[in-house]
């Protein structure tokens, strides 16, 4: 994949983390709040999950220091 930005090559992998949590997406700099938590809301649902892990798969751009995300959100 081609960076949307500089138009340069992107490099594949995935993002990762502990598995504890959903990862949740909120709109600008408004913190998650615990209601959104528990029903789900502003999960990203191409998240990988298990007990102890989730991944998303994503391109990086090393010289924009971008990174691409095809998700879906609750």
């Amino acid at each position: 994949m081609n960076c949307p930005y500089c138009n340069k090559e992107m490099k594949k992998g995935v993002v990762s983390g502990d598995g504890r949590s959903t990862v949740i997406f909120s709109e600008g700099d408004k913190p998650t709040k615990l209601i959104d938590r528990l029903d789900g809301s502003g999960a990203l649902l191409s998240q990988k999950r298990t007990l102890t892990r989730f991944t998303i798969d994503a391109c990086f751009c090393k010289d924009c220091r971008k990174l691409i995300i095809d998700t879906d959100v609750k």
